[in-house]
């Protein structure tokens, strides 16, 4: 098994991972995924909430895992990551304490913190949207991205704040920016800068495949 965590003075992290693995299936089960070896669990330990994460899918598509052998493990990259956002006191995602790597099972387990509040609606989105903006524009300062902006992937805290989750940080991140800038400028009218290189390859693909569906029959 292959670790990295956040220290923390307070919570032992490689404790709470044991405690959970000795109990797996007595936790609440949230969203369940339609994938196959993907399971988030709600975890309560000493009056806080974590989320315990399980994913043991393979990535078949053989670009994908070129990519991932080029700019390393998606969830060892992404905790090192968020650490730093964490360490700058940039309050704009959740925070992810702890990553285990099975290699026989090739499962990645994942402890996160919870964020209390609820996801935004997609008028919330465009009301929010200098929040938003801001939110996505220091997580492309750290190299991370959304790469899927709807409301369900923003968490909208009791105190007001807007919060990302469900991060990309893996392949070409210069490039996966230009998909944020164009998600935002089509569904919620909402500019942020990108590379002009980035848009301009982004444009075209988004295009080709747009014109790929219709000439399919497909919904575009």
């Amino acid at each position: 098994m292959k670790f990295a965590y956040v220290q923390n003075d307070e919570i032992d992290y490689l404790e709470l991972f044991d405690h959970f693995l000795a109990e797996e299936g007595h936790h609440e089960l949230l969203d369940p995924s339609d994938r196959i070896e993907r399971y988030t669990y709600l975890i309560n330990h000493n009056q806080s909430k974590f989320i315990f994460k399980i994913d043991g899918g393979v990535e078949n598509r053989l670009e994908r895992r070129l990519i991932a052998k080029i700019t390393g493990d998606f969830y060892f990259n992404l905790i090192h990551k968020l650490a730093k956002i964490s360490l700058d006191k940039c309050d704009i995602a959740y925070e992810l304490y702890l990553v285990a790597f099975d290699k026989k099972t090739k499962r990645h387990y994942m402890i996160f913190n919870f964020i209390e509040g609820r996801s935004l609606t997609r008028d919330e989105m465009k009301l929010h949207g200098e929040q938003v903006k801001n939110c996505i524009e220091k997580l492309h300062h750290y190299n991370l991205v959304s790469n899927d902006v709807h409301g369900g992937n923003f968490i909208l805290t009791p105190d007001g704040k807007i919060k990302a989750i469900d991060l990309t940080n893996s392949g070409f991140i210069w490039l996966t920016k230009a998909n944020d800038a164009i998600e935002l400028q089509e569904r919620f009218n909402i500019k942020i800068k990108v590379p002009a290189m980035a848009m301009a390859i982004k444009k075209f693909t988004h295009g080709f495949k747009r014109l790929s569906r219709k000439i399919r029959g497909k919904k575009v």
